[in-house]
């Protein structure tokens, strides 16, 4: 009898061993099968609010340098196409005749003036004597006209000598402004200022540089309502700030500020005239460089950015794969924004604190259960100026 118990308790033993082995490697084919990815759980950043635009420099103030007076060009002493300073000679124009003018000029201020001289000492000689009838009223009346006639005699000589001075002084020309000048219009052995101005050379303001562009009607009213919602945005940021991006697809290092927007919107272009003021101490910006203008209002808060690996295109429509509770998987559309290296900004669809899976989208089943495999959130973006 105990023999038959015995056997009976070993069978027992022995099926369930068998039922445990067997639950046991059903459990591990059950979690073989389900497939690992990397996840993300997306974390909210800052990302800032701009508006792209094209822009042109320009040198502020742009100067001519003009002849102003009849003569041969003598000489320039500057080199075409670089950067001269206030006041440094530019151009000279044959001095001979206005030398000689300005001789001349002096030489009559002091015969003119010997003649006021004698004239008042006539009058000063006449005037007891009319009073004694030593002389008639006439005699004395022409006295004290000739006085007036030399006296105004000295003055036009006066404005004449100053004349003079004026036009030998225009024969030297120098740099109004500190700045880049161009090519020389006239080469020297040419008669210039004959009957016109001639143009010689142009000179533009380096530093600072200004920077024209456009923004259509859209955008500015998207500013101004941007800026009436923040009522202290200019009190607190200052003027608005502008990043450029110059031909060469590089970001210039230093912002600029808008200085100038114009009074109207343009009824035939439906846009407004605006201008950035930057500074430029390398003289890396010249006039007329073309750039793109980027307009930086703030930053938006709370933002999520995620690699654009993990986005798939379905009929035109951008969407992302979820991962919710269970480990299960949706897919979702999302709403994008501006991209930047491999990173794109989602305007819409995905919140922060939100997993995504990145990678695994061919296998991809609505409602799939995965293992996920937790990859930390480092994706920024770059501050203004920078995208």
């Amino acid at each position: 009898m105990k023999e038959r118990y015995f056997k009976w308790l070993l069978c027992f033993a022995v099926v369930i061993t068998t039922l445990s082995l067997s639950s046991c490697k059903s459990k591990e084919k059950a979690a073989a099968e389900t497939p690992e990815f990397k996840v993300m759980t997306l974390k909210g950043s800052s990302v800032p609010i701009f508006l792209d635009m094209v822009g042109q420099a320009e040198g502020i103030p742009t100067i001519d340098i003009r002849a102003r007076v009849e003569g041969y060009l003598m000489n320039w002493s500057f080199q075409e196409g670089s950067i001269v300073k206030k006041g440094q000679p530019l151009f000279m124009i044959e001095q001979e005749q206005y030398k000689n003018n300005l001789d001349y000029a002096k030489a009559d201020l002091d015969s003119k003036t010997a003649a006021w001289e004698k004239a008042k000492l006539d009058v000063a000689r006449l005037k007891p004597l009319l009073a004694t009838n030593a002389i008639s009223q006439n005699d004395y009346d022409v006295a004290v006209t000739t006085e007036k006639q030399t006296r105004a005699a000295v003055a036009s000589s006066k404005a004449d000598l100053e004349q003079s001075k004026l036009n030998l002084s225009y024969t030297t020309m120098d740099s109004p402004i500190t700045g880049y000048i161009g090519s020389v219009q006239v080469r020297p052995g040419n008669l210039v200022g004959r009957g016109e101005s001639t143009l010689l050379a142009t000179v533009s303001a380096v530093d600072p540089m200004y920077v024209n562009f456009q923004m259509n009607e859209t955008d500015y009213l998207a500013i101004m309502r941007y800026v009436s919602t923040h009522k202290g945005f200019l009190s607190k940021e200052g003027p608005i700030k502008v990043y450029l991006t110059l031909a060469d697809k590089k970001k210039y290092p230093i912002p600029g500020e808008i200085d100038f927007m114009d009074r109207n919107i343009n009824p035939s272009t439906g846009t407004i005239a605006l201008r950035a003021k930057v500074a430029n101490p390398d003289n890396i910006i010249k006039p007329g460089n073309y750039c793109q203008v980027q307009l930086v209002l703030g930053a938006k808060d709370s933002t999520v950015i995620m690699p654009q690996s993990a986005l798939t295109i379905v009929q035109g429509k951008y969407f992302a794969f979820v991962v919710g509770d269970s480990n299960k998987v949706n897919r979702v559309p999302v709403l994008t924004g501006r991209s930047f290296e491999n990173k794109i900004v989602i305007h819409a669809g995905i919140k922060p604190g939100e997993k995504i899976m990145l990678e695994g989208f061919q296998k991809f089943q609505e409602g799939m259960k995965i293992r996920p495999i937790l990859v930390e959130d480092t994706l920024t973006l770059p501050g203004p100026g920078s995208l």
